[in-house]
């Protein structure tokens, strides 16, 4: 029996098709187990539902248990569970028991050798799934056993080797979810635009979300929907927070506070960073944040914490309801009425743990704190405070005050337990030791501009980071700094008084060092012991003339930047040979050509060679024999960076550098020659090289064939080869392909450009494909060409997830790549890699031609547009019931026209001529048209198109975008032997009968056009 499923449901089968792949239906030998997690309102049993009626009939028996979690919290809940379970597999009557023990006899006794489909919905705990599913073993060969969770280490901890994660709606998916609740229809109605996307912005894709808000409004008007929306911001729907908070109420009371905190203080905030201070208030904070992980309800992403804003919302909502009408009451304060309600009345009590305040230039009294016993963290921004010095609690863990009003700490203040000073901007003077801190971890005194000297620190032997940046007048630093056991980070950039920091050092923890920016520090500190950790070391634009012979001491030292570095003339020739040093950034530093002559007298590539694998020497004056030294003195470089040198040809020598796979030699102005490159090539930017030879730029182009992965080549170049497998014009280009994702590279031509930086995005039947590590931006300028294969878009696991897009049906599905901004190319090429892709499975040209009559096509043969798009009886002038009969004729022309079955749920309207195309524009469509139709339209979102009453912006203001669009859908391009001029002329002629195009436009076209042929 199928289950219900809304009809409103969006980018589902997409979802569908990728978890069947890890179910791996096609083997029928083993049973496996699937799961499926993510945050609540995610849609897990939306998914698990539709996955089921799918794949339902591919077995002996099938069961859906709603609802694991909630059941089994009932009396005899999960006996009541397996009976159910017996029940629906076997089809038999109730088999009765009272134990869940016997019930697993029962379970795997009966269904041992029955091929069976079982989905667990909303698991909780373990003994839930050893209740149901306890292994494998208990179902027959080929059985499949799909779980749902909120809670990732479930499966884990059960041994689920295939896991999904549910991942939010994408902006798209988000608008037309939220209008199909709202509206009933795909976009937003008219004037509703802005309210709908401040709607999905507040819930950042979350299913739940945008149907019960988008229900919420249906039918209401703007003033109503204003209303509502700033209601949800500040008080959240009830039947969202209700769905939310069940993660957190089954929280452990650690778990609850760091969630708690998480969502009051720290969402965004640096993982790091947050880890020490909730370890500076005791919390089992590593074990903690793996729960809260697990089960959704915070990620980590480029090693900063992040927290759904609806998630966050439901931590605050829980707060907030400790004491509803009491602010002072409760345990944590971040709106800013609330807390300046307590401070201004001094209603500060002990039960206030954590303060956030940000307001404008208010000024507080000095003793607002002294009643907050219990206060751990106090952040502060923009304020100021009256009446003499500060009180702060000794109990605090966390003193963020940027800006903090006082040259010194109370004298008072000694906060044994404090675990963070982050005192950005502020007058402090630092005169008084840091002493007995003993759990000190963290200080950022940055933009101190009263700061002249760092006193002793010897207090503080678990300090891991100390900040100092941008401290304009520091001059001296205490030695006992330099000594630190613990300190992994260490950053005093832009110190510009600053001209030696220490004359020793001894960090055996330190990890990162930075004296970027201190212009006026001439030495480096001896190190005096060795120093393990894997390091990186930033000093660009300093007055250092040399490193000290003890640098061979930093064993772990992985990477080097001394860009900029005008005055240095001599590199150690121990660095180049520390273990781990792979990555050396010198660009800017003309005098140390000399360096490498060191490495003239090795001829045996097994000895003296450096591991170095990064080179970034640009800017250096670079002639033709310091680039073969260079090649030949680094054979292990897979990144070389020397663009902005003098040398005229690189060496035939570097096809040797195997591992190479990134060359810049961008802005060479003299580079004539570049030979065959090594196979491992994949990335080079030859940009403004405008003294190549022909030779070389066929060097270049060359690469294509070669079938390169992920190859990027960015040159000048006007002309694209033939050999390439399309040619096109125009904006956006556009191909279809089937069955999978093809691998392709294309080629842009750029003719005019004003900036040198574009993203690229790629859409797949109009709908954006977003990406979570984007590869987006690339380098281009005037008469330049642009080669990439399209994976450079995407991570492998994401590249692998496009084939399930095409792997549903055998539809034909538009693949589109656009720029950002947005650039007109004078030419582009598709290279497809045939290795890889099917050429039967990819098309340069719509794959449903119209075939109707012996008249040639007008041009605009096509409107690629969903039936549910078009709004019935909305055609202006005509009779409503004759529209929906003329358009019922045009889809039964277009089926008729169109063999392919997938060709109703493309619905590619087909016309010969004019008259049945012109009936059409009458029509007032649901959502924004393909961008192929006609020209490119003003805005992203453009909805209730009537083609009579709505000009598109680019006829008025962009003729040669129309023409060069009408050129690509016309007719099969000259690749295919076809002349397009006669159908542009008729389209034209056609656009201006229709009144598309105003007749003066035509007529400026067509002499334009003819002075072209």
């Amino acid at each position: 029996m199928q289950l219900h499923i809304d009809e409103d449901m969006v980018g589902l089968q997409f979802k569908v098709e990728e978890v069947k792949s890890l179910l791996d239906l096609k083997s029928s030998d083993s049973t496996s187990m699937v799961g499926i997690y993510g945050i609540g309102g995610i849609g897990k049993t939306t998914l698990a539902k539709a996955l089921y009626n799918t794949i339902c009939n591919q077995f002996e028996g099938a069961c859906f248990l709603f609802d694991v979690r909630k059941t089994s919290n009932q009396e005899k809940g999960q006996v009541h569970l397996q009976q159910t379970f017996l029940l629906e597999l076997l089809e038999e009557g109730k088999i009765k028991f009272s134990s869940v023990e016997k019930g697993i006899s029962i379970l795997k006794d009966r269904l041992a050798g029955k091929k069976v489909l079982v989905v667990l919905d909303d698991v909780d705990n373990m003994e839930q799934l050893r209740a149901l599913a306890g292994k494998c073993g208990w179902f027959g060969s080929g059985s499949r056993i799909i779980i749902t969770t909120r809670n990732k280490y479930l499966l884990t901890a059960h041994q689920v080797k295939s896991i999904y994660e549910m991942k939010l709606l994408n902006v798209y998916e988000s608008l037309e979810l939220f209008c199909l609740n709202a509206f009933k229809m795909s976009s937003p109605a008219t004037n509703y635009d802005d309210l709908s996307n401040r709607a999905i912005g507040y819930a950042k894709g979350l299913p739940l979300a945008l149907k019960v808000i988008g229900s919420n409004l249906i039918g209401k008007d703007l003033n109503e929907w204003k209303s509502a929306l700033k209601k949800y911001k500040r008080n959240p729907h009830r039947d969202i927070q209700s769905i939310l908070r069940i993660s957190y109420d089954s929280l452990e009371s650690n778990e609850k506070d760091i969630f708690l905190d998480i969502a009051c203080f720290f969402n965004g905030q640096r993982l790091e960073y947050v880890k020490r201070i909730l370890d500076g208030c005791e919390f089992y904070t590593e074990d903690g944040l793996r729960i809260l992980i697990d089960r959704s309800l915070i990620t980590v992403e480029d090693g900063h914490l992040r927290m759904h804003d609806l998630i966050q919302d439901m931590g605050r909502d829980v707060v907030k309801q400790e004491a509803p009408k009491d602010a002072a009451e409760r345990s944590r304060l971040w709106l800013r009425e609330d807390v300046l309600q307590v401070l201004t009345e001094n209603r500060g009590s002990s039960k206030i743990e954590g303060i956030k305040l940000d307001c404008l230039e208010e000024n507080l009294i000095s003793r607002a704190f002294e009643e907050m016993k219990k206060l751990r963290i106090l952040i502060v921004r923009n304020t100021s405070f009256s009446f003499g010095r500060i009180h702060l609690p000794n109990q605090l863990r966390l003193l963020d005050w940027k800006g903090f009003p006082s040259k010194s700490f109370p004298p008072d203040f000694y906060p044994k337990k404090i675990a963070a000073f982050n005192l950005r901007c502020s007058p402090l003077v630092l005169k008084k030791p840091f002493q007995k801190f003993e759990h000190l971890t963290y200080m950022n005194f940055s933009y101190c501009q009263s700061i002249t000297r760092i006193p002793d620190v010897s207090g503080a032997k678990n300090l891991t980071e100390l900040i100092l940046n941008k401290c304009k007048k520091l001059v001296k630093v205490d030695e006992s700094v330099g000594f630190l056991p613990n300190l992994v980070y260490l950053s005093a950039s832009g110190c510009i008084q600053l001209r030696s920091f220490l004359p020793r050092i001894f960090l055996p923890s330190l990890e990162f060092l930075s004296f970027d920016m201190c212009r006026r520090l001439a030495f480096f500190p001896d190190i005096v012991g060795t120093m393990d950790k894997p390091l990186k070391i930033c000093m660009k634009d300093t007055a250092i003339r040399e490193l000290p012979p003890s640098f061979a001491n930093l064993s772990g030292l992985g990477y080097l930047d001394m860009s900029s570095c005008k005055q240095l003339q001599k590199l150690p020739s121990e660095l180049f040979v520390l273990p781990n040093f792979v990555t050396l950034k010198i660009g800017g530093c003309p005098q140390l050509r000399e360096s490498f002559t060191q490495f003239k007298g090795c001829d045996s590539r097994a000895e003296c060679w450096p591991n170095l694998e990064t080179l970034h020497f640009c800017n250096a004056c670079l002639s033709d024999e310091d680039l073969y030294m260079i090649v030949h003195s680094f054979p292990k470089l897979i990144e070389l960076n020397v663009s902005s040198n003098y040398f005229v040809s690189i060496p035939a020598y570097i096809k040797e550098s195997i591992n190479l796979t990134t060359l810049d030699v961008s802005y060479c102005l003299k580079l004539q020659q570049i030979p065959a490159l090594p196979s491992s090539i994949q990335k080079v930017d030859a940009r403004h090289c405008n003294s190549l030879t022909a030779d070389s730029s066929s060097t270049l182009w060359s690469q294509m064939p070669r079938e390169i992965d992920r190859l990027e080549v960015a040159m000048p170049e006007t002309e694209i080869p033939e050999w390439l497998d399309y040619h096109g014009h125009g904006e956006s280009p556009i191909f279809w392909a089937r069955g999978k994702f093809p691998v392709v590279a294309l080629a842009f031509v750029v003719d005019e450009i004003n900036y040198q930086v574009v993203n690229l995005h790629l859409f797949i039947d109009n709908e954006h494909v977003t990406v979570q590590s984007q590869h987006l931006i690339f380098n281009i300028a005037e008469d330049h060409v642009l080669l990439f294969d399209l994976r450079v878009l995407f991570r492998v696991e994401e590249w692998k997830r496009l084939d399930a897009r095409f792997q549903h049906d055998n539809c034909w599905k538009s693949i589109q790549v656009k720029c950002e901004p947005d650039i007109i190319l004078k030419d582009w090429g598709v290279h497809v890699y045939k290795k890889e892709t099917n050429m039967d499975d990819i098309q340069f040209s719509c794959p449903y031609p119209a075939t109707l009559g012996s008249g040639s096509c007008m041009g605009l043969n096509l409107i690629w547009v969903p039936r549910d798009w078009v709004e019935e009886g909305s055609a202006t002038g005509t009779d409503s019931s004759s529209d929906v009969e003329e358009l019922d004729t045009i889809l039964q022309v277009k089926e008729a026209s169109c063999s392919s079955p997938c060709a109703v749920s493309c619905s590619c309207y087909c016309s010969a001529g004019s008259s049945s195309f012109k009936k059409l524009l009458g029509f007032k469509f649901r959502r924004r048209l393909s961008i192929n139709m006609i020209s490119r339209w003003p805005e992203d979102d453009v909805d209730d198109i009537d083609f009579r009453n709505q000009e598109p912006l680019s006829f008025s203001e962009n003729l040669q975008t129309v023409m060069e669009n009408l050129r690509r859908l016309a007719a099969p391009r000259q690749k295919k032997g076809m002349s397009n001029g006669d159908h542009d002329n008729d389209s034209l002629k056609w656009l201006a009968e229709t009144e598309i195009l105003s007749d003066g436009e035509y007529e400026d076209e067509e002499e334009e056009s003819d002075s072209e042929a």
